[in-house]
């Protein structure tokens, strides 16, 4: 695995659509809260810490989306909607 890892340094990282390393500001569209998550490998991830990973489900939904998209994941307990407000390096 690390033969293949891969360092990102911060110019990497796009601001017009979530990627990896991008800071994602995701708005239920249910309760109107807002939450942020850093996308980063499996390797990585630490949902305590709002660190997820590009494979789980809600990664894989945002990844090569733009802000003002809205995005509909299935996870275990249902459907989440949100709104993409703002991706950051």
């Amino acid at each position: 695995m690390l033969r293949n890892a891969r360092v990102l340094n911060e110019s990497d990282v796009q601001t017009d659509q979530v990627s990896l390393g991008s800071q994602v500001v995701l708005k239920d569209l249910e309760s109107g809260e807002k939450v942020q998550y850093r996308i980063v490998g499996s390797a990585e991830a630490d949902p305590a810490t709002y660190k997820i990973s590009n494979e789980s489900p809600v990664g894989q939904a945002l990844m090569g989306k733009k802000a003002g998209e809205e995005v509909e994941i299935k996870v275990p307990a249902g459907i989440l909607r949100y709104r993409i407000e703002k991706i950051n390096k």
